[in-house]
């Protein structure tokens, strides 16, 4: 496994500086199974913190300015959400303690449901608890496991999250996303093909792998709570990535309770430390292999990341460079913030 990475340099006579000559350090580095390329800016993040930052009076207003008429809240979710056909969920709806499933108005894939996370209409990161992700992810998992029985040709599964409108949420309170299709949505078709290869190459799994020498080295491992690894990667695609690597499975069905204690604890630790460094919003995707496949070659992965803030002028981080290029760059080296995300982690 190879951890690949080089300097670049680039000048420039700086007018914030009297036009003084400027020597900026790029960082290239590539990811160790796809070989996507990453910038690492450092330096960077002085200048785009604050485009991080949010406004708190703008998202407090915007959170009472849709209460009243969202539609996952009590009394209006039992109302005005859709219902899945009798001949897949017979109750037409899916609950688990606080948190309710129910098929997308608007499908985004073959199949889109929406998980609605508990009964308030607006929290921040650091107030959902371990009790409301789990609950969410064990109504996913029963979305999937009904659609799944109904149709075995949906075998390409994610649970999605996008919270605040940075990270895409036309709906403020909190709620996740089942997706599934019968072909692979493309960035996971890669993983899947790159983690196949490497397994075929070198009969190993690449993200057991991974987890032992990131374990060994330190300085990008973060925790593990039963058999999931919590880290951040070495080459982030997005702000302040952090990945969750669950040992010894490869499907969202073969996900056990002690897996999704494992999961909802590290999400609830690192949406804390989000909100400690002042970032709000964020997405997280997980990434399966095709359902019921046992498959050797590949780990259950989740991805998390930072957005920017709710904050005028309102700016989008997905610029062309990543919309168009397909070429990322962070703005702090993963291992500066691994460290905090480390030390904060309880």
């Amino acid at each position: 496994m190879r951890f690949e990475r080089w300097v670049r340099e680039t000048c420039i006579l700086n007018p914030l500086k009297g036009f003084e000559l400027e020597v900026q350090e790029l960082e290239h580095r590539l990811d160790p199974l796809t070989g996507l390329s990453t910038i690492v800016a450092r330096g960077r993040l002085p200048y785009v913190k604050p485009f991080m930052e949010h406004d708190e009076q703008l998202l407090r207003r915007l959170a009472e300015a849709t209460r009243q008429n969202c539609p996952f809240c009590p009394g209006k979710v039992e109302e005005v959400t859709p219902k899945f056909p009798l001949n897949v969920v017979a109750e037409g709806r899916i609950k688990v303690g606080s948190c309710v499933a129910f098929p997308s108005l608007h499908a985004h894939s073959d199949f889109n449901a929406v998980v609605v996370l508990g009964r308030e209409h607006f929290v921040k990161p650091s107030e959902f608890t371990n009790e409301v992700i789990a609950e969410g992810l064990k109504a996913s998992l029963e979305v999937l496991r009904r659609v799944y029985k109904f149709n075995p040709t949906l075998k390409y599964a994610s649970v999605i999250m996008n919270y605040l409108p940075p990270a895409g949420s036309s709906i403020v309170h909190p709620h996740m996303q089942v997706l599934a299709s019968t072909e692979a949505f493309n960035y996971l078709r890669e993983l899947l093909e790159y983690s196949f290869r490497y397994y075929a190459t070198y009969s190993s799994c690449f993200w057991e792998e991974l987890v032992k020498v990131e374990r060994e080295l330190g300085e990008r491992y973060v925790a593990s709570i039963g058999g999931v690894h919590w880290l951040v990667p070495f080459a982030p695609q997005r702000q302040h990535e952090v990945w969750a690597i669950v040992e010894g499975t490869s499907d969202l069905l073969s996900l056990s309770d002690e897996d999704l204690k494992g999961l909802s604890r590290g999400l609830v630790n690192v949406l804390s430390f989000y909100e400690r460094e002042g970032l709000l919003s964020f997405n997280f995707a997980i990434y399966s292999a095709p359902l019921d496949s046992k498959a050797e070659y590949f780990r259950l992965l989740l991805r998390m990341c930072s957005r920017f803030g709710l904050k005028e002028p309102f700016l989008n981080d997905y610029w062309a460079m990543p919309a168009l290029l397909g070429e990322n760059e962070i703005v702090e080296a993963p291992e500066d913030y691994a460290a905090r995300l480390r030390a904060s982690w309880r």
